[in-house]
Protein backbone atom coordinates (compact mmCIF):
# COMPACT_ATOMS: atom_id res chain seq x y z
CA UNK A 1 0.00 0.00 0.00
CA UNK A 2 1.28 3.95 0.73
CA UNK A 3 2.87 2.95 3.85
CA UNK A 4 0.38 5.22 5.84
CA UNK A 5 -0.17 2.80 9.04
CA UNK A 6 -1.10 5.87 11.02
CA UNK A 7 -3.62 6.11 8.19
CA UNK A 8 -4.96 2.71 8.65
CA UNK A 9 -4.83 2.99 11.97
CA UNK A 10 -7.10 5.71 12.40
CA UNK A 11 -9.39 4.77 10.10
CA UNK A 12 -9.12 1.15 11.98
CA UNK A 13 -10.16 2.99 15.22
CA UNK A 14 -12.86 5.18 13.20
CA UNK A 15 -14.73 1.58 11.66
CA UNK A 16 -14.28 -0.25 15.55
CA UNK A 17 -16.69 2.82 16.63
CA UNK A 18 -19.43 1.84 13.96
CA UNK A 19 -19.63 -1.67 14.41
CA UNK A 20 -23.57 -2.72 13.81
CA UNK A 21 -25.10 -6.11 13.10
CA UNK A 22 -25.46 -4.93 8.78
CA UNK A 23 -21.83 -3.88 8.61
CA UNK A 24 -19.76 -6.44 10.70
CA UNK A 25 -18.90 -8.79 7.77
CA UNK A 26 -17.84 -6.36 5.74
CA UNK A 27 -15.64 -4.62 8.50
CA UNK A 28 -13.88 -7.36 9.33
CA UNK A 29 -12.77 -7.97 6.00
CA UNK A 30 -11.69 -4.60 5.47
CA UNK A 31 -9.78 -5.18 8.61
CA UNK A 32 -8.65 -8.80 7.22
CA UNK A 33 -7.62 -6.72 3.72
CA UNK A 34 -5.29 -4.29 5.33
CA UNK A 35 -3.86 -6.52 8.37
CA UNK A 36 -5.91 -4.33 10.80
CA UNK A 37 -5.57 -6.56 13.50
CA UNK A 38 -7.21 -5.14 16.61
CA UNK A 39 -10.00 -4.27 14.20
CA UNK A 40 -10.30 -7.94 13.08
CA UNK A 41 -10.18 -8.76 16.65
CA UNK A 42 -12.95 -6.04 17.88
CA UNK A 43 -15.13 -7.49 14.67
CA UNK A 44 -14.48 -11.33 16.27
CA UNK A 45 -15.21 -10.11 19.57
CA UNK A 46 -18.68 -8.29 18.31
CA UNK A 47 -19.34 -11.69 16.17
CA UNK A 48 -19.48 -13.72 19.39
CA UNK A 49 -21.84 -11.37 20.99
CA UNK A 50 -24.21 -11.67 18.19
CA UNK A 51 -23.58 -14.95 16.71
CA UNK A 52 -27.24 -16.53 17.08
CA UNK A 53 -28.26 -13.84 14.52
CA UNK A 54 -24.86 -13.90 12.30
CA UNK A 55 -25.46 -17.63 11.47
CA UNK A 56 -28.38 -16.70 9.89
CA UNK A 57 -26.81 -14.02 7.35
CA UNK A 58 -25.36 -15.35 4.06
CA UNK A 59 -22.62 -12.95 3.85
CA UNK A 60 -21.26 -14.53 7.28
CA UNK A 61 -21.68 -17.49 5.96
CA UNK A 62 -19.82 -17.11 2.94
CA UNK A 63 -17.15 -15.87 4.63
CA UNK A 64 -16.61 -18.84 6.59
CA UNK A 65 -16.69 -20.94 3.76
CA UNK A 66 -14.15 -18.31 2.44
CA UNK A 67 -12.20 -18.46 5.13
CA UNK A 68 -11.74 -22.39 5.90
CA UNK A 69 -10.76 -22.41 1.56
CA UNK A 70 -8.09 -19.74 2.47
CA UNK A 71 -6.43 -22.10 4.87
CA UNK A 72 -3.68 -23.77 2.91
CA UNK A 73 -3.89 -27.64 2.37
CA UNK A 74 -6.87 -27.64 4.77
CA UNK A 75 -7.86 -31.28 5.87
CA UNK A 76 -11.19 -31.96 7.02
CA UNK A 77 -11.03 -31.22 10.63
CA UNK A 78 -8.60 -28.39 10.82
CA UNK A 79 -9.53 -25.01 11.97
CA UNK A 80 -10.91 -22.26 10.90
CA UNK A 81 -9.24 -19.18 12.00
CA UNK A 82 -12.20 -16.75 11.89
CA UNK A 83 -14.55 -19.57 13.80
CA UNK A 84 -11.46 -20.19 16.05
CA UNK A 85 -11.56 -16.33 16.59
CA UNK A 86 -15.07 -16.44 17.95
CA UNK A 87 -15.02 -19.10 19.69
CA UNK A 88 -12.37 -18.00 21.92
CA UNK A 89 -14.50 -14.53 22.26
CA UNK A 90 -17.46 -16.87 23.32
CA UNK A 91 -15.80 -18.88 26.05
CA UNK A 92 -13.08 -16.02 26.99
CA UNK A 93 -15.06 -14.55 30.07
CA UNK A 94 -17.45 -16.86 31.22
CA UNK A 95 -17.66 -16.96 35.17
CA UNK A 96 -20.71 -17.97 36.53
CA UNK A 97 -23.36 -20.85 35.35
CA UNK A 98 -25.84 -18.43 33.52
CA UNK A 99 -22.98 -17.15 31.49
CA UNK A 100 -22.23 -20.66 30.75
CA UNK A 101 -25.38 -21.52 29.33
CA UNK A 102 -25.21 -18.68 27.43
CA UNK A 103 -21.85 -19.57 25.74
CA UNK A 104 -23.23 -22.84 25.09
CA UNK A 105 -26.19 -21.74 23.50
CA UNK A 106 -24.24 -19.32 20.96
CA UNK A 107 -21.29 -22.72 20.41
CA UNK A 108 -24.29 -24.72 19.57
CA UNK A 109 -25.69 -21.95 16.65
CA UNK A 110 -22.19 -21.93 15.53
CA UNK A 111 -21.46 -25.75 15.34
CA UNK A 112 -24.79 -26.25 13.69
CA UNK A 113 -23.85 -23.55 10.99
CA UNK A 114 -20.82 -25.32 10.30
CA UNK A 115 -22.57 -28.90 10.15
CA UNK A 116 -25.18 -27.30 8.20
CA UNK A 117 -22.35 -26.07 5.16
CA UNK A 118 -20.30 -29.19 5.77
CA UNK A 119 -17.18 -27.39 7.15
CA UNK A 120 -15.67 -29.69 10.74
CA UNK A 121 -13.11 -28.14 12.74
Amino acid sequence: MYLLPGLKRLCGRTLAQILDEDNIVSIWRIAKLFQLTRLEDQCTEYMAKIIEKLVELEEFVAAVKENAEAVEERQETDSIPLVDDIRFHITSNVQTYSAIEEANQKLEALENLLASIGLEC
